[in-house]
């Protein structure tokens, strides 16, 4: 069904643009602000948040298990400092200088190259994660009319 929306949202983008960034701008900005001002470190943070999300052990864990320090760890897909340098464009060496500052930091683990979130990074993006899902409601809102829209037509 998301690709009859489509269209449907380039059609109608003047109208809801502004519903669509404002929350996203909203994600960045608390982003930002989280990893003092370094929008690189807060897109490797969410890669490496990514690879954790996607390991399929990690669903039997709950959030308020990892907020009330529950979870020692998580595990995780394997990624690593030349994964996501390509899958970001970020260049390789800027990569693992701010990944050794994450692992400094306690926020990204890494166990032999491969790297994970760590629970603490959770609990310290408590504040993104947030927006995040006020990011999800507010575009539902926005792109839910043109998705019955969409239905109705087919």
């Amino acid at each position: 069904m998301a690709q009859p929306i489509v269209p449907l949202l380039r059609e109608n983008y003047a109208s809801i643009a502004k519903d669509l960034l404002t929350p996203l701008v909203d994600v960045l900005n608390v982003g930002r602000d989280r990893t003092g001002g370094d929008l690189d470190s807060l897109l490797i943070i969410l890669v490496v948040a990514l690879r954790t999300a996607e390991d399929r052990r990690i669903a039997g864990m709950t959030l308020e298990q990892v907020l009330n320090g529950e979870v020692q760890s998580y595990p995780s897909l394997t990624t690593n400092v030349r994964s996501i340098a390509d899958s970001t464009s970020i260049p390789k060496e800027t990569v693992r200088r701010k990944v050794g500052a994450l692992i400094e930091a306690g926020w990204i683990a890494r166990e032999d190259h491969s790297l994970a979130l760590t629970p603490l990074a959770s609990r310290m993006l408590t504040d993104v994660r947030e927006s995040l899902f006020l990011m999800a409601v507010r575009n539902h809102q926005t792109v839910l009319p043109y998705a019955e829209r969409a239905a109705d037509e087919a």
